[in-house]
């Protein structure tokens, strides 16, 4: 019989982490498993072993065209702006907008780098637009709710606020959604948008 490789409770990771691709670093840890408990009266055939070993060369490069394949997805997206869904802790989700200005590959996951000083995992991505379709999202978003974030002098955020949105305008190709402050008409950056109502 073939004792576990681990015991105890798997993790809440541990237990996403199964429904995910085989790893190689899961993949050798299998094999020398296998290795370690196999019948001695039928050990592992050369043949299965090197099958095995062409299994795992074949996960491998898979592996690394997907990497290629999400890393130039990702480079397709650079000077375009999109909206992002970030979850907090505590299950809040925050809107992210911003310009593409890079992107990175770290331990298997694409970023994008965006000009709002953000960054957020490419899976996260709600829309890639262009321009047209940037004031497309801005008309849609006039007469909702929106929450905004105010950061003190530091760029430390202090608080949330409630505003009602009743227009957009462009400046240099950065949105700016319009709304009244008492009497007077202001206007607040897109990147400092928590979300919507």
């Amino acid at each position: 019989m073939i004792a576990p490789v681990s015991s105890g409770n798997p993790s809440p990771t541990a237990a996403t982490t199964s429904s995910q691709m085989l790893g190689k670093d899961a993949f050798l840890q299998l094999l020398v498993t296998e290795l370690r408990y196999q019948d001695p009266l039928d050990p592992l055939k050369d043949r299965d072993f090197i099958a095995q070993m062409a299994q795992f060369s074949t996960l491998e490069q898979m592996q690394n065209l997907y990497q290629v394949g999400q890393l130039q997805q990702a480079t397709t997206m650079i000077g375009h702006p999109v909206l992002a869904q970030d979850a907090q802790d505590g299950g809040v989700v925050e809107l992210v907008y911003g310009r593409v200005v890079g992107v990175r590959n770290y331990e298997g996951r694409t970023y994008l780098m965006l000009d709002s000083k953000r960054e957020v995992q490419a899976d996260q991505v709600l829309s890639v637009m262009d321009n047209q379709g940037l004031e497309q999202y801005l008309e849609s978003v006039c007469g909702r709710k929106a929450y905004v974030r105010v950061f003190n002098a530091y760029g430390e955020l202090v608080e949330v606020k409630e505003i009602f949105v009743t227009g957009y305008r462009l400046k240099d190709d950065e949105p700016y959604l319009i709304y009244q402050n008492g009497e007077e008409e202001a206007e607040v950056p897109l990147k400092d948008i928590w979300g919507f109502a």
